[in-house]
């Protein structure tokens, strides 16, 4: 048993813990107590078990009540501060700002939004490093902070003032609900991304699924007396039922324990499962074509094929030679004519055909020889002009410039 003295106490909250309380990981208490007679209101953190001293506090100026937010953790406690009158004249409704305390280290802050107007809402991440609070005339703002207080992500401004965490804390709704039309964002936090909108008109509950991938809402008695009912939405903002009641008090998820479900990431949407299974078909559709290499081009022998099998056109295939290229053919053109030419042309009187071929063989070997010593000289100025530079030459090259004496005579005879 333990009793905390603080004087005036308006406001208090307990923390959970890991494990078992203990000096390590104690139950921390919070308390509040509101400005009165000119004095500050005033904040303070014990620990149990620990001293009867409180180990953080904190005062308020414009502070008539609070909400006092934990962190699954039980490292940070969210202070959300009330006034009933707003002294800027702001706001009809008061005045309201939310201050972060760390339990574990000296450290707190206030949590400023960069958008005229009170706060909305303030809520934990279940994971219990971050927090979003929504705030600013409409469109409001929300804003994702960090332990230290510091933003993180700022998401776009619409007409929101309600925060509900998925159980994994992976997923995030922002909607706008009450004395507004039921618009609802669902944001993929890890991404930073937005999954999906929809829209519940006359939403008086609203709650995650327990594995996090379904999102209820539900239109109650006696606070709606008409269109009593429940629907359910994906994380999409895809609407998987709907049913009504003529009268419908009460409606909750069946509750589990958190690690009957795995944290996972989103599935396909079904607009993206529509594309891919569409893509799909029109693969299976695609008419597929047998491989022709790039020669074959002509569907000459295919044809003939075709037409034997269904018993018309020739029953034989004509022998095809090789394609010629052009040039090909254009030699072969001339050398038919040349022999044509030759076989018209008489011979000489007295001209004897052996002589004739035998001076033309001879003719056609000097040649060869004239061209074969030709390079070889060529060969050798190359090598001279390597010597010149002082390259090195290798015995194959020394003996070449050896016979250079002898290849000029026997080219200077050929050539007479």
């Amino acid at each position: 048993i333990r009793k905390v003295s603080f004087e005036r106490i308006s406001a208090f909250s307990l923390s959970t813990t890991p494990g078992p309380a203990c000096d390590d990981f104690p139950f921390r208490i919070a308390v509040f107590k509101g400005e009165m007679k000119g004095k500050p209101a005033k904040a303070a953190i014990f620990n149990h078990p620990g001293s009867d001293s409180p180990v953080r506090t904190k005062s308020f100026f414009r502070a008539e009540s609070a909400s006092l937010l934990w962190s699954p953790l039980g490292n940070g406690l969210l202070v959300k501060t009330e006034t009933s009158v707003d002294v800027t004249g702001g706001s009809y409704y008061g005045e309201a700002q939310v201050y972060l305390l760390r339990a574990d280290t000296d450290y707190d802050c206030k949590i400023v939004v960069k958008k005229e107007g009170s706060f909305q809402d303030v809520a934990w991440s279940p994971k219990g490093r971050e927090f979003v609070v929504i705030a600013g005339k409409m469109p409001s703002l929300a804003v994702l902070f960090n332990l230290k207080g510091d933003a993180v992500f700022q998401f776009s401004e619409a007409h929101r003032n309600t925060i509900l965490w998925s159980p994994h804390g992976r997923f995030l709704c922002l909607g706008g609900f009450g004395n507004l039309s039921g618009d609802m964002d669902f944001w993929d936090i890890n991404k930073k991304a937005i999954m999906g909108s929809a829209k519940a008109t006359c939403a008086v509950d609203f709650s995650w699924s327990p594995d996090g991938r379904h999102f209820m809402t539900a239109s109650l008695s006696p606070r709606m007396k008409v269109d009593n009912g429940i629907t359910i939405y994906t994380y999409y903002g895809e609407k998987v039922l709907e049913k009504k009641y003529t009268e419908l008090y009460a409606a909750k998820w069946r509750p589990y324990l958190l690690d009957v479900y795995p944290d996972r990431p989103q599935s396909p949407s079904l607009k993206d499962r529509t594309k891919s299974e569409t893509k799909t078909n029109a693969a299976e559709k695609k008419t597929f074509v047998a491989y022709r290499p790039p020669g074959a081009t002509s569907s000459r022998v295919a044809d003939m094929m075709r037409a034997e099998r269904a018993g018309s056109g020739p029953k034989k295939m004509a022998p095809t030679g090789p394609v010629m290229s052009k040039a090909a053919k254009r030699k072969e053109r001339k050398k038919l004519a040349e022999a044509a030419k030759a076989a018209l042309t008489p011979p000489a009187p007295g001209h004897d055909m052996s002589l004739q071929q035998q001076s033309e063989s001879q003719y056609s070997d000097k040649d060869k020889t004239l061209r074969k010593l030709k390079k070889q000289l060529k060969q050798i100025a190359e090598i001279e002009k390597k010597k010149l530079v002082g390259t090195e030459l290798n015995e194959q090259q020394l003996g070449k410039l050896e016979k250079k004496a002898e290849l000029e005579r026997e080219f200077a005879e050929l050539s007479s």
